[in-house]
């Protein structure tokens, strides 16, 4: 068995290929939606269902991230790998904004 199959297999009998899968999203998250939009959106977390939550800084900022949906589905399969993530769902810290979420 080589070196990186064993690494992994060790990595799911721990239950950390989730964490492995998250901590990849957000280090490629600048490639995933550019330096501009990674300026004010960040991603937070990766869920146990493959639901990736970015928090935008502005509704202004979250409503992009809703209209760029379709790109940054393909773009964060094509940097990180198919299936990683499963949906996002975009929040903000502004009162009275409402989350969104897309599949």
């Amino acid at each position: 068995m080589r070196v990186g199959e064993e690494i992994a297999r060790a990595f799911r009998a721990r239950g950390w290929e989730q964490r492995l899968e998250a901590s990849r999203v957000v280090a490629r998250w600048p490639d995933v939606v550019g330096q501009a939009v990674a300026a004010h959106c960040r991603p937070l977390r990766l869920e146990d269902d493959g639901t990736l939550v970015v928090n935008a800084d502005s509704a202004a900022w979250a409503t992009q991230l809703i209209y760029l949906q379709g790109t940054l589905m393909d773009r964060i399969a094509r940097v990180c790998g198919p299936g990683t993530v499963s949906s996002v769902r975009v929040r903000t810290d502004e009162p009275n904004a409402r989350g969104r979420r897309w599949r």
